[in-house]
């Protein structure tokens, strides 16, 4: 970041080499009416209109700029120039009587005696004006010793002014400084800026003071106001409708000078030239992923989603903090548009900022898209719906960062690239989403210690790495965004000797990544990776890879090792060694206390058992028989066969089931067992009335009845049905 951090300025130009928008040509043109008019006494008001944040005041000081700069004929004038900010003033009253003294001060500058006459009759007429003030308030105050009086003459006496002599009215006092003004060679131009921004009694005192207490011969009054604005705040003084309001500003302004149109390439020009000031305060010129996000915020501007300048202005400024908040943890283009909305349309960002989308492991094939009925027939439904039907003025932003996917053609393009949302850390990414509203990583994945991930592979650097695994796992609830990047960086690593030393690292620290999470597959964030690293090896047609593969295996538990090997095709030249790996394994790992198929859940259990009886069967048939010393392991072994559905229940054992168990175990020896330890059991089995059960789970009592049923079918099968009942 810039050690010179400042937000863009909001102040209005002051030279024509400033103006961004063309405005000098048509305020040139003002300038040089006014100029021509140099000769003409009569009080003029000019009304510079437009709306809030358009550039009413560059407008003005282009106006400004020289004015007094002019070629000069017989009779013209010079100008002197009086600035009148009502904004300083508590009271209208102050506001009022300032005007006067400040102006009287201007006189006092020139040193020509008539100049400073006119000073001095402005100050004898401001005063004038708060004598009457007090006296149609509570006349003369009883501490300056004096009876209480409501004559304007005797309360300026009192107060010290001396007028003896003298017809005292404010028309005379009037006539005196036009008399005086006559006399001088100048012309007074008044620029009064954001009269829209007062309340309706300020704008009204500013009125009366033009329109009655100050139409001086040779004042030309310039104001800058929102028309609409300052006809609704004075309406009620004058009707009930906002045509009274601007009927009664027909009458103060005599020149009405409608501030030019913003043409779209000069406001884009803006736009531009702000949005380029912005990313040098952040520093980020020389940053190539963050030009090409600035040069997408570029490229999607459209002068139809800006009001004013000033409304840029302020969205910039918005994008600018955040930027500097959290703009390495973030996509700053997605960024730039969620802060659109902040300044745009706040409720609408509000809604987007206090929605919560769900998130898990079993969420990585999903976006945030605000379509909270999945089960909706409807394109849009739920949140999305109304988000788009509320916020119409919107809706090109929240489609363009929450675009909605679909498996078929559409607009999107179907299903999006999750891996490219999530390194990109895009708003629509579940792993993102919360960042772009809160504004911090506390108990959220830094995307900036996911990025060091890869430096600290190319580097080798092990130790840091299981330094930086543990500080990213740390917190259970960020656990899954920690895997997800994993994964992708397992995929996107093209270099040979990197790949290798990450897969390495990752085999041989299992025991940092958490492995209590189960996705809807069964499997825990371990085996996930397993398999992914299995995947990429054997995706890999640049080589065979069996010399990282075989590594790899040797760091595996017998189940790891299954899920590992199941990933390969049985062409591969190192298969064979992956099948023997698993049968020694599976030797070394289970015993009499503890089969191979103590755990039916184990989906490896009958990949294991296969291998193990292929390599080794005498060891393998050995290890059966030892184990099935009571029903209940028998009842153990049978229920590793029928299909266990959704992670969460056994089915029956299928014809199917019990054809692999037949290749797997050897079924006499089982069914002479249960004879032994529940001889009732296998003579209630008919197979000629048995029935398996319609319903999808079924107990282990039941797998065991259905075991002895389908023993009895192929038990003997040229036997006719009697001799196989009996």
């Amino acid at each position: 970041m810039s050690n010179n951090i400042h937000f863009l300025d909001d102040n209005a130009i002051n030279k024509p080499e400033q103006d961004l928008f063309n405005f000098k040509f048509y305020a040139e043109k003002v300038q040089k009416l006014i100029q021509l008019n140099s000769s003409n006494p009569d009080p003029i008001t000019i009304g510079i209109y437009g709306k809030w944040g358009e550039g009413k005041t560059s407008f003005l000081n282009l106006i400004q700029y020289k004015i007094d700069h002019f070629e000069k004929k017989e009779g013209d004038k010079e100008y002197l120039i009086f600035h009148f900010n009502p904004w300083r003033y508590s009271t209208e009253d102050e506001m009022m009587f300032d005007f006067f003294d400040g102006l009287a001060k201007r006189f006092y500058v020139k040193k020509e005696t008539n100049t400073q006459k006119i000073g001095k009759q402005l100050i004898k007429y401001s005063r004038y004006l708060k004598s009457i003030k007090i006296s149609s308030s509570f006349g003369i105050p009883t501490k300056l010793g004096t009876k209480i009086t409501f004559d304007p003459s005797v309360i300026l006496e009192t107060l010290g002014e001396d007028l003896k002599g003298e017809e005292i009215t404010l028309e005379v006092l009037k006539d005196k400084v036009n008399e005086d003004l006559e006399k001088v060679n100048f012309k007074v131009v008044i620029f009064i800026d954001d009269l829209d921004r007062l309340d309706k009694e300020e704008i009204y005192t500013i009125l009366k003071l033009i329109k009655l207490n100050a139409n001086f011969k040779n004042f030309i009054f310039i104001v800058n106001l929102d028309s609409d604005h300052v006809a609704k705040a004075i309406k009620n003084r004058y009707g009930d409708a906002i045509e009274d309001g601007h009927l009664f500003l027909e009458k103060v302004i005599n020149i009405p000078i409608h501030l030019p149109k913003i043409e779209d390439h000069d406001l884009r020009e803006f736009f531009r030239k702000k949005l380029e000031q912005v990313k040098v305060n952040l520093s980020l010129s020389n940053d190539e992923k963050a030009q090409e996000m600035f040069k997408e915020i570029d490229m999607e501007f459209s002068s139809d989603l800006f009001s004013s300048p000033r409304e840029i202005i302020r969205v910039l400024n918005s994008f600018f903090l955040g930027a500097f908040a959290i703009g390495d943890e973030v996509n700053l283009r997605d960024l730039f548009w969620i802060e659109y909305l902040k300044i745009k349309n706040g409720e609408c960002y509000n809604f987007i900022k206090s929605y919560r989308p769900k998130s898990g492991i079993m969420d990585f094939d999903r976006t945030v898209d605000f379509n909270d009925d999945y089960n909706s027939n409807e394109k849009t439904n739920s949140s999305r719906k109304y988000l788009l039907e509320k916020f119409k003025n919107v809706n090109v932003i929240i489609n363009n960062l929450f675009p909605l996917y679909s498996n078929g053609p559409s607009i999107t393009g179907g299903k999006p690239n999750l891996d490219i949302l999530d390194k990109q850390s895009r708003i629509n990414s579940l792993g993102h989403y919360e960042k772009y509203f809160s504004f911090h990583n506390i108990r959220k994945t830094s995307v900036l210690k996911l990025n060091t991930i890869e430096n600290l592979i190319s580097e080798n650097d092990s130790t840091n790495l299981i330094s930086l695994f543990k500080d990213l796992f740390l917190d259970e609830t960020q656990h899954y965004k920690v895997l997800y990047r994993i994964e992708l960086i397992i995929k996107e690593l093209t270099k040979e000797n990197e790949r290798n030393f990450f897969y390495s690292f990752l085999f041989e620290n299992f025991n940092i990544i958490p492995d209590s999470k189960i996705d809807i597959y069964g499997l825990n964030y371990q085996l996930r990776l397993i398999e992914l690293v299995a995947s990429t090896l054997e995706k890999d047609d640049s080589n065979d890879n069996g010399d990282i593969t075989l590594s790899l295996a040797t760091n595996l538990d017998v189940y790891q090792l299954s899920h590992f090997t199941r990933k390969f095709n049985d062409n591969k030249s190192f298969k064979e060694s992956l099948k023997k790996l698993i049968a020694s394994k599976a030797q070394a790992t289970f015993n009499s206390h503890n089969p191979v198929y103590k755990n039916p859940k184990n989906a490896p259990n009958k990949m294991i058992m296969h291998y193990w009886k292929l390599v080794n069967e005498i060891e393998y048939t050995n290890h059966i028989k030892s184990t099935i010393a009571n029903e209940e392991n028998i009842k153990v072994l049978i229920r590793n066969f029928p299909s266990f559905w959704n992670n969460s229940y056994f089915g029956p054992l299928e014809e199917e089931d019990y054809k692999y168990m037949e290749q797997l175990v050897d079924v006499d020896f089982i069914y002479a067992k249960e004879n032994e330890f529940n001889l009732d059991l296998v003579k209630s089995i008919d197979p000629y009335t048995y029935k398996i059960p319609d319903n999808d789970e079924c107990s282990l009592e039941e797998n065991l009845e259905q075991f002895i049923y389908w023993y009895k079918i192929y038990l003997n099968r040229g036997n006719s049905i009697d001799n196989i009942i009996n």
